[in-house]
């Protein structure tokens, strides 16, 4: 009998000091993040005791063809050891080959050197996530960003009657409908991850409140143009989910960018960094998230494991 349970909105309050107190900083270790693509990739959660410790144990198992991916075991108090990692998936995959995925450095070194031989570690390009200084952000200073004040610069010139404002309950219907709209726009019928971050989207939005999710939306004309959402991460990191615009209006990418990190830090004045996830090895979004000049990448790895022959 398969232990693990679908995850779903309700389970935020008992996996949440898990993902808190792993000290991790990639965006799969928010609650929101995992619960926003939880369709996608079918994510299941189960908790086990071992030694009077309980650990968490999240996978996803996206399809047949791929190995089922698991975030690195947590626990409450303290890291969990890597040999008592590998025994905790390795048990819980049932013998099949997986893939541990979100990967420190030291996690991935430590895994394989339990197992040299079945056990092969990769960095995942695809999968960094884009850090930034929040005054860079906010400021736009220097040559590098001059091309990022022009298009803000654009878009308040030819709209001065723009209004940008705190995305509220009764305002997500009319975001879910300008999302359907840009996704009509981009082709996401014929585009795979485009489609399926729509469904996130979908799905944040409709747990906005129960997610702990805020953001803030630009109109024109009464019209919503653009939109983001995110949520408070770390101590002094705030991780950005969502930014959408309409390709038509120049410069709202930008607008929208920088008005929400202002709202951050009037709202939370101790954040320093602003994680803006990763690129999905997305040529376009890879250049795009690299022309804001991230502080830092937070670089993953992953683990495949090949469970040797059972005697």
């Amino acid at each position: 009998m398969d232990p693990f349970i679908p995850l779903t909105v309700s389970d935020k309050n008992l996996i949440g000091p898990f993902l808190e107190r792993s000290g991790k900083t990639g965006a799969e270790y928010s609650f929101a993040t995992l619960y926003m693509w939880s369709a996608i990739f079918h994510t299941s959660y189960h908790i086990v005791s071992s030694a009077g410790e309980r650990i968490l144990v999240i996978k996803s198992c996206k399809d047949a063809a791929t190995p089922c991916h698991f975030l690195y075991p947590m626990g409450l108090d303290q890291p969990v050891e890597a040999e008592k990692a590998l025994k905790i998936l390795s048990r819980l995959s049932d013998g099949v080959f997986f893939l541990a995925g979100g990967l420190s450095q030291e996690e991935a070194l430590g895994l394989k050197a339990l197992d040299p031989g079945n056990i092969k570690i990769q960095p995942v390009r695809e999968s960094y996530d884009y850090v930034y200084n929040a005054s860079d952000l906010l400021e736009l200073k220097g040559k590098k960003l001059q091309s990022k004040r022009n298009h803000l610069n654009a878009f308040l010139k030819e709209y001065p009657q723009h209004r940008i404002r705190a995305i509220e309950e009764t305002d997500i219907p009319a975001c879910l409908e300008m999302n359907d709209q840009w996704c009509k726009i981009m082709g996401c019928l014929y585009d795979l991850s485009l489609g399926q971050e729509a469904c996130a989207v979908h799905k944040g939005f409709r747990a906005f409140g129960a997610l702990g999710l805020e953001g803030l939306m630009i109109t024109v004309d009464g019209r919503i143009i653009a939109y983001t959402f995110g949520e408070p991460f770390l101590q002094n990191t705030y991780l950005v989910h969502v930014e959408k615009a309409f390709p038509e209006y120049r410069g709202a990418y930008q607008v929208i960018n920088q008005a929400f990190v202002k709202h951050i830090l009037e709202k939370y004045p101790d954040t320093l960094l602003v994680n803006r996830e990763d690129d999905v090895g997305n040529e376009g979004l890879r250049q795009a998230k690299m022309s804001y000049r991230p502080a830092f990448l937070i670089e993953k790895y992953s683990a495949l494991v090949n469970l040797p022959p059972r005697p």
